[in-house]
């Protein structure tokens, strides 16, 4: 990603609630194999040393030491020690060693993962999450950083095998720094169509993310934002559309609703109160728009809280 990129992604992360889990750190003796259902969150897995096979609808793949697999969209899928291994639901094995026993204990060779899951609010249909693929996998590799996953994993095996005072909230943010750092390697091994993940490595365009994120609330027009990432205004609805995909006032008008529905969910601001904010003269004209974006009125959502 280009430099201020990872600010307009932090904005984005912040903004849909990011949060990780780890469930567990272990060594599984061959043969193992497991087998995780499709669900709301997007399971992760880090082999720490060893291999393994990854199985799901997309295929098999071999996954070595240093290799982290993500599935954005909670897609189902096994892994095992070998392509066709039997698995145990990935219930079953996190219950066995939360009650500290040991489901693969067998005599071949030892695979150590670590896995957990990434969750947000999928109510808040930004850009990014529609973006992301159904599996992202960084090999050891494609590590960007020399010795970053070495740090990190390191890190998160510690903290997960001899946890001290607060061990569970390090290690869920390490989990959270892990994302980070998967997506941007994969963005550096790939060239995104255009969307939210292409815009993050146009340094100009990831400038007026930024922008639009920290000041979209007050008064911003296309001239005020030109200005601000030293172009022309014709040249950033140009070029913005091309990278992002849609012009950029309509994206100021998306990140407003996003900030709308995150206000109505976390504060006890009033429903004019937030309207005004996000550039409407009416309640009722906020509400018309607000229904049409998320097919629910923003009195629904406040109640829900």
């Amino acid at each position: 990603m280009v430099e201020g990129a990872e600010d307009a992604l932090s904005d984005v992360l912040r903004l849909i609630r990011l949060n990780g889990c780890v469930y567990f750190q272990s060594s599984f003796c061959a043969p193992w194999g497991m087998a995780v259902d499709a669900g709301t969150v997007a399971q992760f897995h880090m082999v720490v040393r060893g291999q393994g096979w990854l199985r799901w609808t997309g295929g098999e793949t071999l996954l070595s030491s240093g290799d982290v697999v993500v599935f954005p969209r909670g897609d189902g899928h096994a892994l095992s020690d070998q392509p066709d291994g039997a698995t145990m639901p990935g219930r079953a094995v996190l219950e066995a060693l939360q009650g500290d026993g040991q489901p693969f204990a067998g005599g071949g060779a030892a695979t150590t993962l670590l896995c957990g899951h990434f969750e947000f609010d999928r109510n808040l249909r930004h850009p990014l999450i529609e973006e992301l693929p159904p599996l992202i996998h960084v090999r050891s590799l494609d590590w960007g950083q020399p010795g970053w996953f070495d740090a990190v994993s390191s890190l998160l095996v510690r903290e997960t095998g001899a946890p001290g005072p607060g061990a569970e909230s390090v290690v869920d943010r390490l989990a959270e720094v892990l994302l980070i750092q998967v997506m941007r390697a994969h963005l550096a091994e790939r060239r995104p169509t255009p969307g939210f993940l292409a815009a993050l490595t146009d340094r100009q365009i990831s400038r007026a993310l930024r922008v639009i994120h920290r000041h979209g609330d007050g008064v911003l027009t296309l001239a005020s934002l030109a200005q601000r990432v030293g172009m022309s205004r014709s040249s950033l609805a140009s070029r913005f559309k091309t990278v992002l995909g849609e012009p950029p006032m309509t994206y100021l008008a998306r990140w407003r609703m996003l900030k709308a529905w995150d206000e109505l969910k976390s504060t006890g601001r009033t429903v004019a109160d937030i309207a005004e904010t996000v550039g409407y003269g009416s309640e009722a004209a906020f509400s018309r728009a607000f229904k049409r974006v998320f097919d629910v009125n923003p009195s629904a959502v406040r109640r829900s809280r």
